[in-house]
């Protein structure tokens, strides 16, 4: 293992992370927020949502040596540096909380009915820490796997429901009189659950990509994909179901999924189609968990102990997940009415000082 990564290995983990939001979360949010605006407000979301991409490349490209710890210790100092790490850290957990919850619940209500929390999670957490602790070259081939196995399922899926649409059920675009808060509200939250989660892979210093070249490019256009991928899949949820239908399943996608099948055959393709969404998570879980071993390993240096701290903190975010977000309709709620204020909001707000310090530090560089 040379523990590199290529460009277009890292653009494919960050489109299955752009998706990981999405599907059980993200999709029933947004209907819920912007109901027949919804396509606009995702439109709006990807425009709006380049800005963090774009401050990300630029955090990334700045001291390419250092991990995420390492750039805010050297630029902010030692206190406040101390400080945005705790910070980061917990995000890290909380994001790890999110993907192991999610994962599990989805296996446990599709996959494996009556099979306790805990013992999917615990299946769920070693395959990660697996991963994880092999390094990034490992990440980077599950994700590459990963993102061309989701991409396959995709154009089976649409190739199967292209003659169940109604494009009469988009119509009307806009809705009443609030129309322009529901298309912000969703746009928000579109790119808090998508362009913002880039942050996280600064975990993964450019000196680890193998041909940096371009890279910004590779990036944004990845970017531009997953996006288009999840207007895709809102659009075949609205013209196959309609807004008002749309609004009331958990996993609209999933029950989309059921009028692909074979004549006469008992085969339930659903299942198998859906799984491209736990490629998804898996992959926000993986960044979320090699975050949070940059972190441990910033502060002990000794690799049995920090092993040891790693595993228990992975356990404690999946304890956390039933804690903190108990049913399935308990969890949408959360994620509808906190994701953007505690998580997202933060996120940005580090990223965004991580920016101008970049820039400014360049200049007196320069100066």
């Amino acid at each position: 293992m040379n523990n590199k990564i290529s460009k277009i290995q890292m653009g494919m983990f960050f489109a299955l992370i752009c998706c990981s939001l999405y599907l059980g979360i993200g999709d029933i949010i947004l209907l819920r927020k912007s109901s027949n605006e919804v396509l606009l407000a995702m439109l709006l979301g990807t425009i709006i949502g380049i800005i963090p991409v774009l401050m990300y490349l630029k955090v990334n490209s700045y001291l390419p040596k250092l991990n995420i710890y390492e750039k805010i210790t050297k630029m902010f100092g030692q206190k406040i540096g101390a400080i945005l790490n705790i910070l980061i850290f917990l995000i890290y957990m909380f994001m790890l909380t999110v993907a192991i919850r999610s994962i599990v619940i989805f296996i446990t209500s599709k996959y494996m009915q009556n099979t306790p929390y805990i013992f999917v999670g615990i299946l769920v957490l070693v395959t990660s820490l697996i991963i994880c602790f092999n390094g990034i070259e490992t990440i980077a081939r599950i994700s590459q796997l990963s993102f061309f196995a989701s991409l396959l399922f995709m154009f089976i899926i649409e190739f199967f429901l292209i003659k169940f649409i109604n494009i009469s059920n988009v119509f009307p675009l806009i809705n009443g009189n609030n129309y322009i808060t529901n298309i912000l509200n969703g746009a928000i939250y579109h790119a808090s659950s998508t362009s913002i989660l880039s942050m996280l892979l600064l975990t993964i210093n450019k000196s680890s990509i193998k041909d940096p070249k371009k890279y910004n490019r590779n990036i944004i256009i990845f970017y531009l994909i997953s996006s288009l991928s999840l207007c895709v899949v809102m659009f075949f949820v609205i013209t196959c179901f309609g807004y008002k239908i749309s609004v009331s399943f958990r996993y609209p996608e999933y029950i989309l999924l059921k009028k692909i099948g074979l004549s006469g055959s008992e085969l339930h393709l659903e299942n198998l189609l859906a799984f491209r969404w736990i490629f998804y998570m898996l992959a926000l879980c993986n960044i979320s968990l090699y975050g949070i071993i940059c972190g441990v390993k910033k502060i002990n240096k000794n690799k049995k102990i920090s092993k040891l701290i790693i595993i228990i903190v992975a356990i404690l975010c999946l304890v956390l997940g039933e804690f903190i977000f108990g049913s399935i309709t308990q969890s949408i709620i959360f994620m509808k009415n906190y994701y953007v204020i505690i998580i997202a909001l933060p996120m940005f707000i580090i990223l965004l000082l991580m920016f101008i310090k970049s820039l400014l530090t360049k200049k007196e560089s320069r100066s």
